[in-house]
This record gives structure tokens, C-alpha cells and sequence, in this order.
């Protein structure tokens, strides 16, 4: 389903690449030549500008219903880009994937552009959705065409400026009136911005052109957000987020996926909370942890010795 909402995303890479070179996909092991014959992270790429996918090559384990997957983190600051949990770079990481769930990744302060149309609709989406993640100023141009002819090689696109400027308690999203062709959008069109791991008690002010407008705001996870309705092309947009630290800090930390994996296993709730006193104990030491984990019998051999490894995990942080 993300595939076809990236379609403005992958657009723009693909012009980026057409005018300047740029390439779409770019394997690890060019940025990091160590890692060309490491086998748990040889087949990461960088997707355009902003993404970072791990791929999955392992089978499930079918006790915990999850994958097991060791991930490398590259420099910087790094989202996931489902859940927004924040990654620290530099550092490599051991993750636990249901079926449903991959590892997908965008540096700290991405501007994502996403499609509202129906799948496989490439045409110029009348309302365009904006994805932003905090943690850095960041500059992005989106670029379209009428999706469907070769006139962008005789001028038929727009490009459109996007500037965000991060503060900690203050974050200002500029999208500036579009250059080129604008014949080929609509004459107004709505956005919907979503500001990734942001409070809903933010203050939100928008102005179009510097005049204040009205906006609609809610809150979707740990993202609030905004929608602007007939917005002419030609217009700029300022929208001000403010408030004492407003950012979620999901910083992600292996204990909450272990809870989960504790929580979502088929056992008594009065099990459960006896293996999570022992597995997250600041008392007793890891070689007490095994001794204890070994004497719950009525587990069974396979929950025991799933809960082994997940202390083993624990350890390793």
C-alpha cells in the first residue's frame, strides 16, 4: 500500500536522477564499503533521498510470531517510518517483525510527499498529503507531471519548494508557490500535513500569502495532523507549530518490543507478569534471570527456551 502513496516521492526521485544523476536505489556498501560482505547488512539500501529499507530475508519464528531481524543504522538520526520510533545511527540494533510490520527507515527531518488517490492512479493527486519528521531543518522540491504524457520533456511540470525549520519547542513548514507550468494542477487543491511524532497540544497557526486561515487538526497516533482545504498553487503557505516540547521522543528501546512479543504469547495473564518481574529485574543478575526462567516447568521447553533468548537480547543492549 505505501508503494502506490509514494508515487509523488518516487516521481521526484526519478527527476532527480533524470536532471541531476542522482540514483533511486544505492546499496549500503557504497557509502559503507565494510559492510559489502556482511551478510546480516550487505542488502540495506537507500531509497531516494530520505528512506533506508532492511530488507527481510529470514523465516519467522513461529513460537514468537515474529521475525528476528539484526538491523545497521547508518549515521545520524533515523526514523521508523510506521511507528516513528527514533533510532540513533552508527549502531546496529536487533528488532522483532510481525508479519505485517517491515523495516522501513527516513533520516531526521524528511519531507515525504504521499498521494491521496486510488492505487494505481498517477495523476496529479487533488489533495496532496505531506509527511514531516522532526529533528533537522530540512529542504525538499516535489516534482509533477500530468502522469501520463511525455510533455514534462518540453517544460509541462511544477516544482514545489518545500523548507522546514525544526526547533525544539518551534517548528515553521513553508511550501512555497510553485514554479513552472501550473496549468497542469488544479486551480486549488488541499493538503494534509502530517507531522510525525508531534503533541496534539501543539499551537498551530497557518497563514496563506500572510494572511491567517482556518485549518482542520487532529491527532492520528503520534502524529497530529492539518489539513488546509482550496489552497491556490500560487499561493505560499506558512504553518507555525508551537509549545514546550512538543516532540514525542519515541526513542526506541528493546524492552517495549519484548512486552509485546510477552503480551501477544498464549499463556495465563498471571504467567505473563511473573516471566516480565523476572526478564526486566534492575535486582537480580542475568545468570539469576536464566536460573529463575528455567524453573517455570509448566512453560514448556519452547517458552523457555525463547524467553533464554530474549534475555540474551536484553544483555546485548
Amino acid at each position: 500500500r505505501l508503494r502506490y502513496k509514494l508515487i509523488p516521492y518516487i516521481y521526484t526521485e526519478a527527476y532527480k536522477y533524470y536532471k541531476y544523476g542522482k540514483p533511486l536505489i544505492e546499496p549500503i556498501y557504497y557509502r559503507y564499503p565494510s559492510l559489502y560482505d556482511d551478510v546480516l547488512y550487505c542488502n540495506n539500501y537507500f531509497f531516494g533521498s530520505t528512506f533506508y529499507i532492511c530488507p527481510i530475508l529470514s523465516k519467522k519464528d513461529e513460537v514468537m510470531d515474529r521475525v528476528i531481524h539484526k538491523l545497521y543504522i547508518p549515521d545520524g538520526i533515523w526514523y521508523d517510518y510506521f511507528t516513528g520510533k527514533k533510532y540513533t545511527g552508527n549502531k546496529k540494533y536487533v528488532s522483532f517483525y510481525k508479519i505485517d510490520e517491515y523495516p522501513v527507515f527516513v533520516k531526521s527531518g524528511a519531507i515525504i510527499p504521499l498521494s491521496t488517490n486510488k492505487f494505481n492512479d498517477t495523476s496529479i493527486p487533488k489533495t496532496l498529503e505531506i509527511a514531516v519528521f522532526p529533528g533537522d531543518n530540512n529542504t525538499y522540491s516535489i516534482y509533477e507531471d500530468d502522469g501520463l504524457t511525455n510533455k514534462y520533456q518540453k517544460g509541462e511540470y511544477v516544482i514545489t519548494n518545500i523548507e522546514f525549520l525544526f526547533k525544539k519547542d518551534n517548528y515553521t513548514l513553508t511550501i512555497l508557490p510553485v514554479a513552472g507550468n501550473s496549468s497542469i494542477l488544479p486551480s486549488s487543491r488541499n493538503y494534509k500535513i502530517r507531522m510525525k511524532n508531534t503533541k496534539p497540544s501543539a499551537l498551530v497557526k497557518a497563514y496563506s500569502n500572510g494572511n491567517k486561515i482556518m485549518v482542520k487538526r487532529y491527532k492520528d497516533s503520534n502524529d497530529l495532523i492539518v489539513e488546509l482545504e482550496n489552497i491556490k498553487p500560487t499561493s505560499q503557505i506558512t504553518i507555525m507549530f508551537s509549545g514546550k516540547d512538543i516532540e514525542i521522543e519515541a526513542l526506541r528501546i528493546i524492552n517495549d518490543d519484548i512486552v509485546g512479543i510477552i503480551s501477544d504469547l498464549p499463556l495465563k495473564t498471571s504467567i505473563k507478569q511473573k516471566i516480565d518481574s523476572i526478564m526486566f529485574s534492575q535486582n537480580i543478575s542475568l545468570k539469576k534471570k536464566r536460573i529463575e526462567i528455567r524453573k517455570l516447568n509448566s512453560l514448556g521447553r519452547k517458552y523457555i527456551n525463547l524467553f533464554l533468548r530474549l534475555l540474551e537480547y536484553i544483555n546485548e543492549v
